[in-house]
C-alpha cells in the first residue's frame, strides 16, 4: 500500500479527490498557494474484496469507518472530498431544446431523456448543461446517474469523517487533466479531435473530444484485470504478488504481446496476446462506430491521436503495442506533470511511475479547487455534470 503525506502548508486552499476503484480507492490531496498547486498527499486504500459491486458500495458504514481510519493513520488533513461517478453507470445524451432560462433547462431535459434511461427517472440524478446556442434553440448535454450509486459513496465518506461536497463523472475528471495538459500547447492542437482511452480494472472507456467538447463515450466490460489474471495463473502467483510484479518498473511488454515479469533474480514469460487482441479489437470497433456517425473522411470523423490513462498504461511497451495495433499516435495523460511534491525520492518514484493510475483522482481534486474559484467561464461550466451536497 503506497501512501505518503507531504508536510502541511498554511494559508492555502486544500482539495481532496477520492476515486472509488474496483480494486482500490485512491486519494490525492492538492494544496494551492497563490498560483502554485502542490500535491499534498497521494495514496491507495485497499478495501475487502467485493466491497464495491457494480459501482455500489455494499456496506457504506463499514467501508467508511475503515477508510476514515486509513486517512487518520496517514494524517490527511483535508476535511472535504470530491468523489467519482463511474462513466459506465451514467447516461450521457445531447438534446436540442427551445431557448429558455437556465433554471428551466434541467426540468426540460428530464422530460426529454426519460425514455432513454435504463433506470426509472425518479431514481436518478439528472443534470443538464448548456453548450451551444443556435438561434432560438440550445444544445444541452444531459447526464443521468442512479441515485443509489451517488448516495452510497457520499454516505461512506460521511462515515469516514469527510464532507462530500461534490461528485463528478470520471469522464469529466479525466477531461480536466487532459485539458490542463493541452492548454500548454497551440490552439490548433487543443481544438483537434482527440481520443482518450481509460484502461480501468474491469472497464475500459473510450472518449472522443472535439473542439474541447465531449462528443462520444463508450465502454467495454473488461480491463487490466485480464492481464493480472493471466500472470497469476501462468506463474502460479497469489493475487497480491501478481499485482506487485505487474506494477514493477522492470516488467515490460513485447510488440508480440509477451510479458517479461521479474521474479526475484529471474524473469517469467507470460503470453497475454489473447487478452490484448480482445482489448484492441473492441477499441477498434468503437473507433469504427464513431467514424460511421460522420460523413466519410469528414474532419469530425478523424481520429489520429490518443491519450492513455489508467493503472496499467505505464507498463513499458504497452503504448508501443497499442500505437501499432490501433494506428494512432499515443501519448500519456501525465497527471502529475508540472506539480510540486514534498515526497521522499522513493515515494515520488513510485507515484510518478504509476501516475496514469491517478488521472481520475487528480481531476477530482482539481475540480475541488475550481469550485472555490470565482467567475468561472461559461465554457468550463458548460461541460460539467456536478452533484453538489446540499444542507
Amino acid at each position: 500500500m503506497l501512501f505518503e503525506r507531504a508536510s502541511v502548508v498554511h494559508d492555502h486552499t486544500m482539495s481532496m479527490g477520492v476515486d472509488f476503484g474496483t480494486r482500490s480507492t485512491k486519494i490525492l490531496m492538492l494544496n494551492q498557494v497563490g498560483a502554485r498547486t502542490d500535491i499534498g498527499a497521494a495514496g491507495s486504500f485497499v478495501p475487502p474484496t467485493g466491497s464495491i459491486k457494480n459501482g455500489l458500495i455494499e456496506e457504506p458504514k463499514e467501508f467508511g469507518r475503515n477508510f476514515g481510519r486509513y486517512l487518520r493513520e496517514n494524517q490527511v488533513p483535508c476535511p472535504t472530498a470530491v468523489f467519482d461517478i463511474p462513466s459506465n453507470l451514467a447516461v450521457l445524451r445531447w438534446v436540442t431544446l427551445p431557448l429558455m432560462e437556465e433554471s428551466e433547462i434541467r426540468d426540460a431535459a428530464r422530460f426529454k431523456v426519460r425514455k432513454h434511461l435504463p433506470f426509472p427517472l425518479d431514481s436518478a440524478y439528472v443534470e443538464a448543461a448548456t453548450a451551444k446556442i443556435h438561434g432560438d434553440e440550445i444544445s444541452a448535454l444531459v447526464v443521468a446517474t442512479p441515485r443509489n450509486i451517488v448516495d452510497s459513496r457520499s454516505e461512506a465518506l460521511l462515515y469516514a469523517g469527510l464532507e462530500p461536497i461534490r461528485a463528478e463523472l470520471e469522464a469529466q475528471a479525466i477531461l480536466r487533466v487532459v485539458e490542463r495538459r493541452l492548454n500548454r500547447r497551440s490552439a490548433l492542437w487543443r481544438d483537434a479531435s482527440l481520443t482518450i482511452i481509460d484502461l480501468g480494472s474491469s472497464n475500459t472507456h473510450m472518449y472522443v473530444v472535439q473542439n474541447q467538447q465531449l462528443q462520444f463515450i463508450r465502454g467495454v466490460k473488461f480491463g487490466s484485470s485480464m492481464f493480472h489474471t493471466a500472470v497469476r495463473e501462468a506463474l502460479n502467483l497469489s493475487p497480491e504478488i501478481a499485482d506487485t510484479v505487474m506494477h514493477d518498473p522492470r516488467t515490460s511488454l513485447s510488440t508480440k504481446g509477451v510479458l517479461n515479469v521479474p521474479l526475484g533474480d529471474d524473469y517469467g514469460i507470460v503470453d497475454i496476446s489473447e487478452p490484448l487482441e480482445k482489448l484492441t479489437r473492441e477499441v477498434m470497433r468503437l473507433m469504427r462506430y464513431f467514424r460511421s456517425l460522420h460523413p466519410e473522411r469528414s474532419y469530425a470523423g478523424i481520429l489520429d491521436q490518443a491519450i492513455l490513462c489508467g493503472g496499467l498504461v505505464s507498463l513499458p511497451g504497452l503504448a508501443d503495442y497499442l500505437q501499432k495495433q490501433l494506428g494512432l499516435r499515443i501519448e500519456f495523460a501525465r497527471p502529475i506533470s508540472g506539480m510540486m511534491t514534498r515526497f521522499n525520492r522513493e515515494t515520488f518514484a513510485s507515484v510518478s511511475h504509476r501516475q496514469e493510475a491517478y488521472t481520475i483522482v487528480m481531476g477530482l481534486a482539481l475540480g475541488g479547487l475550481s469550485q472555490t474559484t470565482q467567475n468561472r467561464s461559461q465554457q468550463d461550466g458548460g461541460r460539467e455534470f456536478n452533484w453538489i451536497r446540499v444542507g
